[in-house]
Parts: structure tokens; sequence; C-alpha cells
């Protein structure tokens, strides 16, 4: 990566000063939002609220321009109405100023002259400096280690997964929702426009850190494809970039065109092109999600051989044609394991092979953990898929769910293979599914959403043991 724009990068996800222009003392206003999201995450560096109607913002002294500010700044966040932008980021670039995040929407999405206009004037501005900017029409950055925020009531999380995103919303409800799976993030983008700086500079700048684990991005537009594909190129079977492709279809394309300027070319071609370079292609955020979660959690595995285990006999059956359906397949158990199961389960009403069906099995306590462990220690099992819930009730446990939960967890403690759960889709399950995934158990609303996220899961670690740094 070129070493000034690394330079940039790190000054705005890394800063030691920051000002936010547009604050106000409205508590509500995107300024003030912007300003307390930096308090919120505890920044310690020097903050600068910038409006010439106040002297104090939030206990702070506020100034009455970029340029009256009294040290050097890092990263400058505008959120001011449109025609304001380019005279700010023209104060920025005389000021030295590192970085601008533009948070102001109004630009070249809306498809008005004035808007294209406007962006013209922002480059303008910037020219001959060595400012770079974010946005517009973006949340900005979020850096844990950096104690930034896309918006008020972030907090660090030292994680290690990076995220793209061109919808800002996206990315703040991605950083909560990953939150109930154990998945944290080290840094996250917003980049809107991208007038300036664009997906494939973020990208580049998370691989190149040995110590991020996982890219995620959610794109409408690729400006520069070629480019990006390289840079995705380089990652292949190393680090896992997950991307949701915005804009696949024609009403999408319209609805990104409007959203964040994005122009989508020929989604196929630009599909394959990006399946060849390693990405990980998904359909939404919940798919998204779930392939972080089994990417995240789960140790490699030594192939695609699956082993059912569930108690209900119908989301057995169900599981099976999931495994066989996403590409993967049902392992043969050994002679010898299926002579262990038929030791542990009921004569009646149960199946020893693959799918094992416990049946009324499964009511008695002891009995999933001792048969995950089982199916476990069979050579011909690569991935367990387990579906929890059993056909009783004991001391207000419907279903049995909190019991299964913990022989599921007991079992992961002896049990090295991949291992995800299943249960049902529910809104009473939140507990058990933050219980198993902080055990390292990603857990699924049903056997397709799991399959599909080992499907590709298993496809990054197979091209991770092609790749030529790990022979």
């Amino acid at each position: 990566m070129d070493r000034r724009l690394k330079e940039s990068l790190d000054r705005i996800f890394f800063p030691r000063s920051v000002a936010v222009a547009g604050v106000s003392r409205e508590q509500d206003s995107p300024g003030s939002l912007l300003l307390r999201s930096l308090l919120d995450m505890g920044f310690e560096g020097k903050l600068y609220p910038v409006n010439p109607r106040y002297e104090e913002v939030m206990g702070l002294k506020c100034y009455p321009s970029i340029e009256s500010l009294p040290g050097d700044v890092d990263l400058a966040i505008l959120s001011v109405p449109p025609p304001a932008v380019p005279g700010l980021v023209g104060e920025c670039a005389r000021a030295g100023v590192a970085g601008c995040v533009v948070n102001t929407a109004g630009f070249s999405e809306t498809g008005r002259e004035e808007g294209k206009l406007l962006e013209a004037e922002i480059l303008g501005a910037m020219e001959g400096s060595n400012l770079r900017l974010v946005g517009p029409n973006c949340m900005g950055v979020y850096s844990s280690r950096g104690k930034v925020a896309l918006f008020a009531g972030m907090f660090p999380t030292q994680g290690r997964l990076c995220m793209i995103s061109q919808s800002g919303s996206l990315a703040s409800i991605t950083f909560l929702s990953a939150l109930e799976r154990g998945l944290t993030f080290d840094r996250i983008v917003s980049s809107g426009n991208e007038l300036d700086l664009n997906c494939t500079d973020f990208l580049e700048y998370f691989l190149e850190d040995p110590d991020v684990e996982m890219v995620l991005a959610y794109l409408e537009e690729i400006r520069d494809a070629r480019r990006f594909l390289g840079v995705a190129r380089r990652a292949r079977g190393k680090i896992p970039v997950v991307l949701m492709k915005g804009g696949r279809t024609a009403g999408g394309k319209r609805a990104a065109a409007s959203h964040t300027a994005a122009l989508g070319g020929s989604s196929e071609i630009l599909v394959g092109a990006l399946r060849q370079a390693g990405v990980i292609l998904v359909q939404d955020l919940g798919e998204l999600l779930d392939v972080a979660s089994a990417l995240h959690h789960l140790p490699p595995a030594g192939g695609r051989r699956v082993a059912v285990v569930s108690s209900p006999g119908g989301l057995a059956v169900n599981a099976a044609d999931a495994v066989e359906e996403a590409g993967l397949e049902l392992s043969s158990l050994a002679p010898s394991t299926v002579e262990t199961l038929r030791e542990i389960l009921p004569a009646e009403g149960t199946s020893p092979s693959n799918p094992v069906d416990l049946g009324f099995g499964a009511v008695r306590p002891g009995v999933y953990a001792r048969v995950l462990k089982a199916v476990a220690a069979d050579p011909s099992v690569d991935v367990i898929l387990a579906v929890g819930t059993a056909p009783a009730s004991r001391k207000g446990d419907p279903g049995l769910l909190n019991a299964i939960t913990e022989e599921m967890v007991q079992a992961k403690g002896e049990v090295v293979k991949p291992m995800v759960a299943v249960f049902f889709p529910g809104s009473f399950l939140a507990t058990q599914f933050l219980r198993l995934h902080s055990a390292g158990i990603p857990a699924y609303p049903t056997p397709t959403s799991a399959c599909r996220a080992l499907a590709h899961y298993l496809g990054f670690h197979s091209l991770r043991d092609a790749s030529p740094s790990s022979t």
C-alpha cells in the first residue's frame, strides 16, 4: 500500500485530535450525536467542537472555524448543510487536517445537478493538499483502539474484525447484531458516496494489518473493480473477505443509485470475478453474520463430512436434506460408533445411524452430551450439526432448551471438531444463542442457514489449504 495513503488512514482511524463541525445545543442533532459518540467511546485526544454560534458545547470550548483551532487536527467530522461543506473542506485543506469525514447527505446520490456540482467543489477545495476524505453521505469511522465511533452509544470492543459499508445504518446494525454472536470489531468505515477514499483503499488497508482476522463488506458499487479484485486476490485463502453486494437486481440498482450514487454494472460478470478472487458472497445481513460466526468460532475442519445429531425426528430429516443441498456430505458412521450409540440410546424411537435421532433419549440428563462425544470420536466425521430441543419440559425449561444448551457446551469442552447448533426460529432463544456463541458454538435458527454458513466456511478453508503459504 502507498505509504502516504496508509499514514492518512492511520490518522483517520487512530486520531490524536478530532474536530466536529456542526455541533449544537440540540442533543439529537447529527453534529451533537457525533460529538457525543466520541465522548461515549472515551476518546483520549483533543476534542474541538466547531460552531461560530456557541462558546461551549457539552462542557467543551467551542471554536468558530476549523482555521481557528489551537492545534493540529488529524480528523475533522463535518455535519453541516450541503452548501457549507466545500468551504469547510477548504479550511481543512489549508489547516493541514489529515482526514475529513463528510457526514452530510445531499450530493450526487440525489441525482440532482446541484449535488454533483457541490461534489466537484469539494474536490476543488482539496486540490493540492494532503487531505483525504471519507464520504460524503456517510456515518464515518469506528475504531475500537482509536476510540472513534459511528454513532452515540458505541463502545470499544477489542475485536479483530473490520467492515466496509457503503450504508451507514447497515454498518451500525451489523455492529450491534454481531455482538449477540460474539463477533466484535476493530475498525468499521461507512464510506457513503466515496468521492475520494473508496472501498478498495479501505480493503487494502485492513488486509495489510496482520492482526485483522476477517473483513466484512456491504457494497452497492465497486468503482475500481480491477484494483479491488487484485487486492482481494492477495488475501485469497488467508483472510476471509465476506461481501454482501447490493444492487444485484434492476430494482436494487435503482435503490442504490438514490442511496449512495452507485451505478451498478454487469452484476453477473462481477460476481463471477469476485468468486474467482476468493471473496465469499452472501445474500443478506443474516447470511453475512452466519458466515462470519462460522469463520470466527470454528477451527479448520478436516473435510466436508457432516454428522447430524437431533432429538426432533423431523428436524433430523430437514437437516440431512440441508447438508446435501448445501453441497456437503452426510458421513457414514463407523460400525463401532453405531454400536456405542445403541448402548447410549433407548432401543425404540431412535436411530444410531446418521442422522442420529435421539428421540425421547434426549430427555434423560447427560445423553445428549454423550452422543455428541461419541459421534465426534468417529474418524469419518469432520463437522457436527447438533439440533437442540427435546419433547419434554423440566423445572420451567420448555423443550429442555437450557439443559441441552448446557450439554452442548459441556461436550464442546472435550470435542475438538467443529460443531454448530440449530434450534428453531423464535424470539425467546436469545439466552441460549448467547450461551452457545460465548462457548464457541455458532448457533442458527434453521438447518438451511447453518449448512449454507458451513459451506462457505469449508470453502474458505479449502482455499487456505491450497494456498502456497500453507504448504
